[in-house]
């Protein structure tokens, strides 16, 4: 089974995202219209909480149908660490790249950011996805155990009590914790006094289950409710998501009424999504699933276009990590300075076309060449062997977790 649709609103996001750090690191703000910076940084904004809500839909639809014998859960935890290690991996690669590069960023600082203390300019996602994948396992085995909508209903509460929440004294400022104490803190629950570039854990794990449920509600189950029916023989399938995206469609449309000025300048400056605000998870979730319903519904409903130019044209959304790791290299190792607005433009078509061409040829390469693809199963392969050793006590051949 495959929902082409999903893997179009995934290349989509990662677009978003990348393009949101070009934009940054070049200052093409400083060269065009306000009105038209406004309008780009609120679709930027859509990026993040787009791709941690189809992580969570893909778990609901390709890691859960597969969550079925304990060997089968093993093997589904295995490899969801072994992604985890890989995403850590890369981020400490970045992180290398900055001590290079950025003279703020020391030796001792550098290791305190691998080790979750610290911040980088663009790639703390690979932070995020580093501990998400690890407690994957985990929601998959609550998700087998309760159902999904205790997991939604759990999910609720940490964003309503934002209020009281914000209020407590900063962990740093307040209570004069060391400043790696208080970036950990603040990465784990979103809040403090220093600068967050993306959601915290407890955050963004209301995503990743609304993900879940996302997935749930596009594929079905079967009776016994474990297995995902494909899409492409559901009846139901074309009118649920008809049904959804008209739904969504008129909460976004009501919803516009009601919405301030100051709330719109607060989710395109990115205020409202430093500050963990409901808000900005609330308008990320909606834009999220609208942009994905409308993917869904022209790709894999309506067929517009070919299924394979899709399927190539998606590339970003299959090296995602790759992207997010040496897109930002690169960008952290040029920094380029332009002196106007025709060199600023010039840059950022240049590094966004690079960005580009160096994710298509990695998957092409990995799908393609032989060599490249031995080549990556065998970097791949301390990842997996850790993993598997983390999830599996030799003595007695006992799992480690609850599978």
């Amino acid at each position: 089974m495959r929902i082409i649709g999903l893997d179009a609103a995934r290349s989509l996001a990662i677009v978003l995202a990348m393009s949101s750090h070009v934009y940054a690191d070049i200052g093409l703000g400083a060269y065009i219209p306000d009105h038209v910076a406004r309008i780009a940084w609120f679709f930027f904004q859509i990026a993040t909480p787009t791709f941690i809500l189809l992580f969570g839909t893909m778990l609901e639809v390709v890691y859960r149908p597969r969550w079925t014998t304990p060997q089968a859960r093993q093997q589904v935890a295995t490899r969801l660490l072994s992604r985890a290690l890989q995403c850590w991996v890369l981020y400490a690669l970045t992180i290398l790249a900055l001590t290079l590069t950025e003279d703020g960023y020391s030796v001792p600082y550098s290791i305190a950011t691998i080790l979750f203390m610290g911040n980088s300019p663009y790639t703390e996602i690979l932070k995020f996805y580093a501990v998400v994948l690890a407690f994957a396992p985990i929601l998959l085995w609550i998700r087998g155990r309760v159902g999904l909508w205790p997991l939604v209903v759990a999910a609720i509460p940490y964003q309503a009590a934002w209020p009281l929440l914000s209020a407590l004294p900063d962990i740093q400022g307040d209570l004069g914790a060391p400043t790696p104490v208080a970036s950990l803190v603040q990465f784990l629950t979103g809040f403090g006094d220093l600068p967050l570039a993306g959601p915290s854990i407890l955050h963004g794990l209301t995503l990743v289950i609304v993900g879940q449920w996302l997935g749930r509600y596009l594929t079905g189950s079967s009776p016994n409710g474990l297995q995902a029916l494909d899409p492409s023989t559901d009846p139901g399938f074309g009118r649920r998501v008809r049904t959804l995206l008209i739904g969504g469609a008129a909460v976004a449309l009501i919803g516009g009424l009601f919405v301030t000025e100051e709330t719109i300048v607060g989710l395109s400056s990115g205020s409202l999504r430093k500050d963990s605000h409901p808000l900005y998870f609330a308008a990320g979730i909606l834009s999220a699933t609208l942009m994905t319903l409308l993917f869904v519904w022209l790709i894999d409903i309506r067929k517009v276009g070919r299924t394979d130019h899709w399927t190539r044209a998606t590339f970003f959304g299959r090296t995602s990590m790759f992207t997010f790791a040496w897109g930002n290299i690169l960008l952290y190792l040029l920094r380029p300075a332009p002196a106007d607005g025709v060199a600023a433009l010039t840059w950022t078509v240049v590094l966004l076309t690079a960005i580009g061409a160096m994710s298509f040829g990695f998957d092409l390469a990995a799908r393609r060449s032989t060599l490249a693809a031995a080549a990556l199963k065998r970097l791949r392969m301390p990842a997996d062997r850790i993993a598997a050793r983390l999830l599996w006590v030799t003595r007695g051949g006992r799992s480690v977790l609850p599978l």
